[in-house]
């Protein structure tokens, strides 16, 4: 997520190296190439992944900040003691997006760039929460379950997870009531929770629509089935949890006067800036 930050804030120049999983991760790779001729070609350094850094080849990179999502506070202060600054950023709720956003900002003097960003995300979930509110006011409130990615359609989340945030803010109910990050359910929970609306990561609905003991679902009965793909437009870890939130606000309560695409553009766009996101969204429906 923090990979997004950068770009998002027009500091790709300082980026001196990345996590490995940019390049061989084809739901990352795939998109990144787009917006930067660096990754495209692998020439950006990659001391480490998501859990683990070679601190050796971090440090031939003589970076004055690492961002990272996991590093131990040995590795922490080894790193501080040779000079070199260490941010975590972990995106595990929309409160943290925010906070890391404008902390990333001000670590890479992007202040301005930062704030703008944080304006934008304000305005738009204001304007999520005024939809759903208004809608809500009309009919009833929709309830949602959500799988996650590769098959795991009995692994969901919960009430304290980024997606949970995402739901809030598209106006809809968790049906799930734990408060775990990604617990695993059995066949029988999700009928029992029997949600008006299934959402998915990157996976097909037949998933679901394939498993005869699921048939009394609500969400299966009416196909209200809808899928966040490619993920790279929907990941609920940075700002594009915008676009998560006005996807599944648009399928749990339409409304022919809001074209959902052309806000998910929009929104990517404004993320991204012109150039860059234009360029993205030449992708985005493929």
């Amino acid at each position: 997520p923090a990979i997004d930050i950068i770009y998002m804030l027009w500091a790709q120049d300082k980026l001196v190296g990345i996590n490995m999983e940019t390049y061989y991760d084809k739901e990352l790779y795939d998109y990144y190439k787009h917006i930067d001729s660096r990754i495209a070609n692998k020439e950006l350094a990659t001391p480490g992944s998501n859990d683990m850094l070679n601190i050796e080849s971090a440090m031939a990179l003589k970076p004055d900040l690492i961002i990272a999502q996991n590093l131990s506070p040995n590795v922490i202060k080894t790193l501080n003691s040779m000079g070199t600054a260490v941010y975590l950023s972990t995106s595990e709720s929309y409160d943290h997006l925010m906070k890391e956003m404008e902390d990333i900002a001000v670590l890479l003097g992007k202040n301005d760039r930062g704030q703008q960003l944080i304006n934008y995300a304000m305005d738009k979930t204001e304007q999520l929460q005024a939809r759903s509110n208004n809608h809500k006011a009309k009919a009833p409130t929709k309830n949602a379950y959500f799988s996650w990615a590769n098959g795991r359609i009995f692994s969901t989340a919960g009430r304290n997870s980024m997606m949970n945030d995402c739901l809030v803010l598209a106006g809809v109910d968790n049906v799930c009531p734990t408060d775990i990050d990604k617990p695993n359910i059995n066949p029988e929970t999700l009928i029992d929770w029997n949600p008006d609306m299934i959402v998915m990561w990157n996976d097909s609905p037949d998933l679901f629509y394939n498993k005869k003991e699921l048939a009394s679902v609500k969400a299966i009965q009416s196909k209200q089935i809808f899928n966040l793909i490619p993920m790279f437009y929907y990941n609920p870890h940075t700002f594009k949890a915008l676009c998560v939130a006005a996807a599944i606000n648009g399928w749990a309560y339409p409304d022919i006067t809001i074209n959902v695409d052309d806000e998910i553009n929009e929104i990517i766009t404004t993320l991204y800036g012109d150039k860059v996101g234009n360029e993205l969204l030449k992708y985005k429906n493929l």
